[in-house]
């Protein structure tokens, strides 16, 4: 439990020291009162305020009715939807198309908690349809989106890409780390699932974000497009 609490620690200065540099590129590069600046730190912020509980949740600060799934499920289902919103608004696609992948993506997370939540059939049968809705989700990135960019500029496509084939990657791995879990197969203990989730968060959500506003602020056909949707 000790190490959890270190883990959790270290996961939340790292979320709130993004969160920190993205508040100051915004500051440097760019402004606050534009969506695209501010939701970056509000990301950080969200997901490092999230690993602060943990924390607190670990080493019996915080009592009922928190839990670090409650938490973490609490995190995933506010941070998540952002990055897919990102990822829509990126690739250009309209309005009924965006919503649709950030509905779907909150129904995958409310799904899944009721994998670690629920037991017996019931668990399973919340896990085989939350890997259904990230099936769907991942067709609209893998093929809906891209179709979307492809009148876009190569830069624009080529960070599109970066994104999209980051989150993808990453998050391939929660659905295969939950099923080993002890709340799976049990092919690992808690504490290693609880270190494993950690790293994958940190990498999903600081280097999304870190990513994007770099080579966002460098592509000028992509703030321009940015700033006309924006205004639809």
């Amino acid at each position: 439990m000790a190490q959890e609490v270190i883990w959790y620690g270290v996961g939340a200065g790292t979320f709130f020291l993004a969160a920190t540099v993205f508040v100051w590129f915004a500051a440097t590069r760019g402004t606050l009162g534009s969506s695209f600046y501010y939701l970056p730190p509000l990301h950080a912020t969200v997901a490092g305020t999230a690993y602060a509980a943990m924390a607190l949740t670990a080493s019996g600060q915080l009592g009922d009715p928190f839990s670090v799934t409650l938490l973490r499920f609490a995190d995933w289902i506010i941070s998540t939807p952002i990055i897919t919103y990102y990822l829509a608004r990126l690739a250009g696609v309209d309005r009924q198309t965006r919503w649709l992948a950030v509905v779907a993506n909150v129904a995958m997370i409310g799904v899944g908690y009721g994998f670690v939540g629920l037991s017996g059939s019931l668990r399973w049968g919340a896990f085989a349809l939350s890997s259904v809705i990230f099936l769907g989700l991942l067709y609209l990135y893998v093929k809906t989106f891209d179709r979307a960019i492809r009148s876009t500029t190569a830069a624009v496509r080529s960070l599109f890409l970066s994104l999209r084939d980051l989150t993808v990657l990453t998050w391939l791995l929660y659905p295969v780390v939950y099923f080993l879990s002890p709340v799976g197969i049990a092919v690992f203990v808690s504490r290693d699932l609880n270190f494993i989730v950690a790293i994958l968060d940190t990498v999903a959500k600081v280097g999304f974000m870190s990513i994007l506003l770099v080579r966002y602020n460098s592509i000028d056909t992509f703030v321009e497009s940015w700033s006309l949707t924006s205004a639809q």
